[in-house]
């Protein structure tokens, strides 16, 4: 595997303000002279402990975590991923960084990580492996957790029992592009039974995953409760296609589900 440049990593890491990622992902900071401070999302954190210097575009954790770094580390530490991934994924979101002095970047087409999605497994098979590796993201997810908190939501067996998720992107990192013929399948497949939008991103980004199975534990749909930064005031709930008719379910059963659920949002 080739090596990155270290070149490509310095853009990375001086050209995207540390200020703008660590906001996006949900911290709210407050100028203390020539540094940002805010709440760790890493830990329990109920005094300002995480120091962000936009001068030399790193942050420290000054309490439990004693973590920090620059904007490659903070992807690392909040995605999940080690530091190829974590750098192939800021060169997909900032290209024009990655390339440097005009240069096109070439992009793989190799997914970044491994795929939960067999390419050979039927529809049902497919959506259980989802809903496992959105609720493997969560359980990597600091804001994600941070949300079940405030709804009083943590006990480890409730959310293993319902396989409570959370989708962050993740999971089109384990993809291959759909310029393959491994990638235009599954990510058809994924398309109809509504994982995918038809853009090819995930239906449920940014929102914790609520599956809801029958009993045999095959998956009927999943709602989501978007939580990112941009949508945290929004109370919506998005619902899967075609789940439905993926498992044979009968749409009357489906009806009494959503609209239970939508009553509910509704009277949140």
């Amino acid at each position: 595997m080739a090596r990155i440049p270290d070149e490509e990593i310095q853009r990375l890491q001086s050209g995207i303000p540390i200020e703008r990622v660590v906001s996006g992902f949900g911290v709210e900071l407050k100028r203390v002279g020539a540094n940002l401070m805010g709440l760790c999302p890493f830990h329990d954190d109920r005094t300002p402990s995480l120091v962000v210097t936009p001068e030399t575009n790193l942050w420290h954790c000054m309490g439990k975590c004693n973590e920090g770094g620059g904007v490659i580390e903070w992807v690392m530490k909040t995605k999940g991923l080690n530091f190829r991934h974590a750098v192939e994924l800021l060169k997909i979101d900032h290209p024009s960084l990655a390339a440097g002095d005009g240069h096109v970047v070439r992009r793989g087409t190799r997914a970044l990580l491994e795929s939960p999605v067999a390419l050979d497994a039927d529809d049902r098979q497919s959506l259980r492996d989802v809903v496992g590796f959105y609720h493997e993201t969560l359980k990597e997810s600091p804001e994600a957790l941070r949300y079940l908190e405030s709804r009083s939501l943590t006990h480890p067996e409730m959310i293993d029992r319902f396989q409570l998720g959370f989708a962050n992107r993740k999971l089109g990192l384990t993809l291959p592009e759909k310029n393959r013929q491994a990638g235009a399948e599954m990510r058809g497949r994924l398309q109809s039974l509504g994982i995918l939008r038809e853009s090819g991103h995930e239906h449920m980004n940014g929102s914790v995953v609520f599956p809801i199975f029958d009993l045999e534990g095959n998956v009927l749909g999943m709602y989501g409760r978007k939580i990112t930064p941009l949508r945290s005031t929004r109370r919506c709930i998005c619902t899967c296609r075609g789940l439905i008719a993926a498992c044979g379910t009968k749409r009357r059963s489906s009806h009494r589900r959503k609209s239970f659920y939508a009553n509910r949002s509704s009277t949140r």
